[in-house]
């Protein structure tokens, strides 16, 4: 039979470019909801959007209040009720699989290698409402027998990624600004994967009916000197690079972040996720309307 794929979210950045390739390369029956088409929100408008799912299903949960638009209070409580209501509603429907979409800022500020094993300290509201999300959905998931698969997500950038990614941010100060502004010295490393990677990740964990908990990174971290550099030799475009010395907002972020990414390609031994200098250039070709 064939597979139903839901995807909650799908007008957002991952949304849309998942729902995007699940379209264009499986033999799934796809289909995507907005926030207008199903709010998360009611209860009452899941069950009037999802009449018919059943245990064919694999719902996949990419809709959140990011960081970026709103990190308070509210926002994490609102977090919190769509995990609830989606909750409810897959304990009622016995779906075959669900799939959520968390960040790897759960771990909090780790000095260390991260991997699944360390414990969650989440420093912010956006951090408190995914770790607590994860929480409520193991618990539905778990009372009913329904695969759950959380994917934390480190940082995602691609096509679509407006403003919403730092390779965005740094590739279009280039662009519009001739100049890249680097606040601090530049050397932080971070860990970025380009989405259609959790498109590869997302379909042989469909196959599979993964249920589990695993960080979503490369294992190669990279400074923003590093990234602006791979920018000027893969765009050819010329631009001034400013330091000026990091905000003093209050707000502590970890130096480097570096991954472990042993129990991902455990589940996906197959799996081949895209070099950052290779993401970069498909990045810029799409954003120069090369592809």
């Amino acid at each position: 039979m064939t597979k139903e794929v839901i995807i909650l979210g799908s007008n957002g950045f991952i949304g849309s470019r998942l729902l995007k390739n699940c379209s264009m390369k499986t033999s799934y029956e796809v289909r995507g909801y907005s926030r207008e088409e199903c709010d998360l929100l009611s209860l009452d408008s899941i069950n009037s959007a999802l009449p018919s799912v059943t245990s064919d299903y694999v719902i996949i949960m990419t809709s959140s209040i990011t960081r970026l638009k709103d990190n308070t209070y509210n926002s994490m409580i609102k977090n919190i009720a769509m995990a609830e209501n989606i909750g409810r509603f897959i304990k009622e429907r016995l779906v075959g699989q669900f799939i959520f979409l968390s960040t790897v800022d759960v771990y909090g500020f780790v000095k260390s290698k991260i991997n699944e094993k360390l414990p969650p300290d989440p420093k912010d509201y956006y951090a408190i409402s995914k770790l607590t999300s994860e929480f409520i959905l193991r618990k539905y998931c778990s009372e009913s027998n329904i695969p759950l698969l959380i994917l934390r997500l480190s940082g995602i950038y691609g096509p679509g990624d407006e403003g919403k990614s730092t390779i965005n941010r740094l590739f279009r100060s280039a662009v519009e600004k001739n100049k890249v502004t680097i606040w601090g010295d530049g050397t932080d490393k971070r860990d970025y994967v380009y989405v259609d990677d959790i498109y590869k990740i997302i379909n042989e964990a469909i196959m599979k009916k993964s249920n589990r908990t695993i960080n979503v990174a490369t294992g190669r971290s990279y400074s923003i000197l590093q990234i602006i550099d791979m920018i000027k030799s893969l765009s050819l475009y010329k631009f001034q690079v400013e330091f000026r010395s990091k905000a003093s907002n209050g707000e502590k972020r970890i130096e480097d972040m570096i991954f472990d990414c042993s129990l991902l390609m455990e589940e996906f031994p197959n799996l081949q996720l895209t070099e950052l200098k290779e993401g970069i250039s498909r990045y810029i070709s799409h954003s120069l309307g090369r592809v």
